[in-house]
């Protein structure tokens, strides 16, 4: 191409020259012109198309260099990580005994603490929070059973956990002698007998709400849960506790204030019943109070309470309540080879009602519990037998198959207090890691003023046996024999056997 542009050139500066002695190029020179015109074009193009590939190298000699520099990013921060793992001591995984294997199905986990809590929660012996006061070793009755939520709703700006939790209950139940509600509460056995009934019963089912929000020096939890059992014969909703603890892992103190289970009662010494309302005897109240708690060496869990004096029942009297009830308890996590752990408490009230003459008189209530669980390894790693003795006058109201708390003496015009010796307990046999039985027994003894009627509460008594067994970690299916007695005043008495099929289902 280049030579032929030469050749052109010199055609046409011939021409030039020889333009005098011509009329008019030829046509061939014309032509040549206009390639000329296009050689041109085609040259600026080219350098075009050089610029642009010298910026393309450009750009890719540039990104190679981002490239190599990001590389030795990463290289550098795989370095660093790899350091501070180092300098990082081995942690060696937990020795897990046989004991603890066998448990592991059945126990409840505990709830977590927020990151920047002071100390963690101790899985074994006495604990601030009103959770960890539920037995932790084996499911219990429905009517204390503390559960872990199936459902956590982590909310993390503020720190807080929103758990949901639950259960859907059926008991079929068959009486030989009707008692016409769902609970077998062995006060109500009639004395004149009664005609035999079976009964299918959901009461029991509930739901439960839950929070553990974190604090700089503890934790701060609340708790609402109802169940059905606001009506004994049909199911209605019912409030069972309400309630807001604030825990001070710094100091080792909580603080609850709401309803919940009264202070005299000791969680974990209540035996297991399919039976909801559990053994006759047990303070079985969950009432408004407020509680203050404090944790001495991980050991020993003292604890004083303002409590409800609403709380009351009275024999021809009206209720005229005046100053709280006042508890105090304390709990020695023994955690030994036989005694798992031992609590006293006692109770005092102002027990304060109008007579039907219209005068307001008063007398004192009090009450003192003794109450424990016991291991049993001879027989199997998780048998167990929990106790309780209660002795006291003006608490039976408390307790449940209880008497009346007092009696209004017409004749004298003065409030007398029952006396109440109370008793409960229950020995657990595991057949299986899924597979239990239970024996419980219960008893009440009324000692009552000479004025009352003779129809009045003497003396009652409940026993329980059953067989559960947990087919799967949230199902619950047990069969159980009940059978109760009431002795009255004047010497009558009347008994009852319950045959009770159930099934409860966890979510």
């Amino acid at each position: 191409m280049k030579k032929f542009s030469a050749l052109l050139r010199v055609i046409c500066l011939v021409g030039g020259a020889l333009g005098s002695g011509f009329v008019a190029l030829p046509s061939w020179a014309q032509d040549a012109e206009k390639v000329q015109a296009l050689q041109h074009v085609i040259d600026a193009q080219q350098q075009q198309l050089d610029a642009q590939q010298k910026q393309l190298n450009a750009q890719k000699e540039l990104l190679q260099q981002l490239q190599s520099q990001m590389q030795e990013l990463v290289k550098d921060a795989d370095t660093e990580m790899g350091a501070v793992a180092a300098e990082k001591p081995a942690v060696k995984p937990p020795v897990i005994t046989d004991a603890e294997k066998s448990t592991a199905a059945v126990q409840p986990r505990p709830a977590k603490r927020p990151s920047y809590a002071s100390k963690p929660l101790p899985e074994i012996g006495a604990t601030l929070s009103q959770d960890f006061k539920h037995e932790q070793v084996s499911p219990t009755g429905a009517n204390v059973l503390q559960q872990d939520p199936t459902l956590k709703l982590q909310i993390p700006d503020i720190d807080t956990v929103i758990g949901i939790s639950g259960f859907a209950m059926l008991q079929v139940i068959h009486d030989t002698t009707g008692l016409d509600n769902c609970e077998f509460d062995t006060i109500g056995i009639p004395v004149d007998g009664a005609p035999s009934q079976t009964k299918f019963c959901v009461n029991p089912s509930r739901l439960a709400v839950s929070s553990q929000s974190g604090i700089k020096a503890g934790r701060f939890n609340t708790m609402l849960s109802i169940d059905f059992n606001g009506e004994l014969d049909q199911p209605e909703p019912r409030l069972r506790v309400a309630y807001g603890e604030l825990i001070n892992d710094e100091l080792d103190f909580a603080f609850l204030a709401g309803q919940t289970f009264g202070t005299m009662l000791d969680l974990r010494s209540v035996p297991e019943t399919l039976d909801f309302a559990g053994p006759t005897g047990y303070v079985a109240r969950r009432q408004p109070l407020a509680r203050f708690t404090k944790l001495f060496g991980r050991s020993v869990l003292a604890e004083v309470a303002v409590e409800t004096p609403e709380n009351t029942s009275y024999i021809d009297a009206d209720r005229r309540t005046r100053w709280p009830d006042f508890v105090i308890a304390g709990t020695w996590d023994v955690d030994g080879e036989y005694i798992s752990h031992l609590r006293l408490a006692g109770l005092v009230r102002d027990l304060r009602a109008e007579g039907t003459g219209g005068s307001t008189e008063s007398a004192v209530g009090w009450m003192i519990n003794a109450s424990g669980k016991l291991k049993l390894p001879f027989f199997d790693a998780k048998d167990n037998l929990k106790l309780a003795f209660q002795y006291g006058e003006g608490y039976g109201a408390q307790i449940k198959s209880g008497p009346d708390d007092a009696a209004f003496d017409l004749n004298r015009s003065r409030l007398e207090t029952i006396g109440v010796f109370s008793t409960y307990g229950g020995l657990q046999h595991w057949w299986a890691d899924n597979l239990r039985s239970n024996l419980v027994y219960g008893y009440v003894n009324a000692n009552n003023p000479d004025f009352i009627d003779g129809d009045e509460l003497e003396n009652t008594t409940y026993v329980a046996a059953d067989l559960i067994w947990n087919p799967y970690k949230k199902v619950t299916i047990g069969a159980e024999y009940l059978w109760g007695r009431r002795e009255n005043q004047n010497g009558k008495d009347g008994t009852a056997n319950r045959y009770l099929f159930s099934s409860r289902f966890d979510f």
